[in-house]
């Protein structure tokens, strides 16, 4: 038996303080999509996906997630985290996200992120 649909997500979120962005894209469907709300320009496909997370990994150390919450009925899991974004320097940017994602058949099919663009812009960290 597979991990649990909870465990899958754990394990995805753990990969970013790993800086594993190879490993974070194979967590995904082949059509699964990677969305930062926010932004509004979701990523569709590992591929896609493995070139945003390694543009992401060129201007941060690592991601240091806390899970503070993680919910999940059926295929849904619902986490609130708070991501401490380690830039160069070791400079500390903490930013509270809550997510939402379906997980099919032990693999991401949506992830889709909820955050604040003022403290993204506050933070440094684009938008």
């Amino acid at each position: 038996m597979g991990r649990s649909n909870e465990e899958v997500m754990r394990h995805f979120l753990a990969l970013w303080s790993a800086r594993d962005a190879a490993g974070m894209a194979a967590c995904f469907a082949d059509e699964g999509v990677y969305d930062n709300v926010p932004e509004n320009k979701p990523m569709v496909g590992p591929a896609a996906i493995l070139a945003w997370l390694e543009a992401v990994f060129q201007h941060l150390d690592r991601i240091e997630v806390e899970v503070l919450h993680i919910a999940s009925n059926g295929e849904w899991v619902l986490s609130e985290r708070l991501d401490d974004h380690i830039g160069h320097g070791d400079r500390h940017m903490p930013l509270p996200v809550m997510n939402v994602s379906r997980i099919v058949d032990g693999k991401i099919a949506m992830f889709r992120d909820y955050y604040d663009r003022i403290t993204v812009r506050e933070l440094g960290l684009g938008g």
